[in-house]
């Protein structure tokens, strides 16, 4: 058992995120590194936009202390914690440019993609998939195109996302503890200890990220956040955790990817380009809709909870129960933004 490291890794990020924050919120107001929010509905001042700096300080040396008093829990992962430190290293950089000067959305992809193949080139790549009831699919030559599409898009689902206060640091910890409970009880200490570690950080940026926010993630926070979730979900020691790839953290990250698929949905049908922000997203209309901030981030934490229940409930009881309540939760989420988006319509007409 490794306890020990689990609570050492979890509560060290959450307290170290607790103790870094404050000082990135004065460094941010000292050098002008601030935000005002990009929906108009949402009344605060201007606030620093660093905030993933210290969940990511916290995140690593919440790992690294696991690592000091399980080392043997890491052992054969070098290889793979150095490619995707230096494919998160790359994408923060790029999140940092993109909230000072703003850069393209294609310099933005191309730069995920660098940091994706940087990734696979350390070994870090997506063999082989499971369907929910584990027969197995060798990839072959497309084993590196799906490994980068994986990253990338769920690089950005996490971004998107990041347009409320309170609303990716709560739905990353939420998915970070499901992954935990998975890893944990399923025999894999070194996932385990990579997602407490990410929820504990999360957890605590939450403090100040809650609205009305003191501080947001930025650009730097929600895309290196995406890709550490994105390039970690994919590490698995042996085939028997092939169920973990893709389809497990698929579902306990159920609110994002189902918020990008609407995006993108929604953008072709208006024959907008996919790539282009706008504040249309569920979370933005819940807002013009005149409910609180605070009680839309509730809203979309027991969407979020609801995924991670089945995510767990995927890998420790009857699948096809969670499959069909998969499809069922899946139904009444689309139903519920075809609605917001009919209302939202009816009250610019209005």
């Amino acid at each position: 058992m490794h306890i020990f490291a689990y609570i050492l890794a979890g509560f060290s990020a959450f307290l170290l995120t607790l103790i870094f924050t404050p000082v990135a919120i004065a460094a941010g107001k000292k050098l002008g590194l601030s935000s005002l929010p990009e929906d108009m509905e949402i009344s605060r001042p201007a606030v620093p936009d660093i905030g993933g700096i210290p969940v990511l300080c916290a995140f690593a040396i919440g790992v690294l202390f696991a690592k000091l008093v399980a080392p043997t829990v890491f052992a054969g992962y070098t290889e793979a914690i150095s490619g995707i430190a230096i494919g998160t290293t790359l994408v923060a950089l790029m999140g940092f440019i993109d909230d000072r000067r703003g850069l393209s959305p294609s310099i933005k992809i191309i730069v995920q993609i660098v940091a994706s193949i940087v990734v696979v080139l350390f070994g870090v790549r997506i063999g082989e998939l499971t369907n929910p009831f584990d027969s197995v699919f060798d990839l072959g030559v497309l084993s590196v195109p799906i490994t980068i599409i994986w990253i990338v898009g769920l690089t950005n689902a996490v971004n998107l996302i990041d347009g409320l206060d309170g609303l990716a640091p709560g739905v990353l910890a939420i998915a970070g503890l499901a992954l935990f409970t998975i890893c944990a009880s399923g025999g894999f200490p070194f996932m385990a200890i990579i997602t407490i570690a990410y929820f504990g950080a999360n957890l605590g940026f939450l403090r100040f990220n809650f609205p009305p926010a003191h501080i947001i993630l930025g650009n730097i926070g929600a895309y290196a956040l995406g890709f550490i979730i994105a390039a970690f979900s994919i590490v698995h020691p042996v085939k028997t955790s092939a169920v973990l790839v893709l389809f497990v953290p698929l579902l306990a990250l159920g609110f994002p990817f189902l918020e990008i698929i609407i995006t993108v949905v929604r953008r072709a049908l208006k024959r907008k380009k996919i790539y282009v922000k706008d504040t249309e997203h569920l979370h933005h209309v819940l807002v013009a809709l005149g409910l609180p901030p605070h009680i839309v981030d509730w809203v979309f934490y027991v969407l979020s909870f609801l995924f991670a229940t089945v995510a767990v409930g995927f890998v420790s009881g009857d699948r096809r129960l969670m499959i069909g309540f998969i499809v069922v939760l899946m139904l009444a989420f689309l139903v519920l933004a075809v609605k917001l988006a009919a209302l939202g319509k009816r009250k610019e007409s209005g």
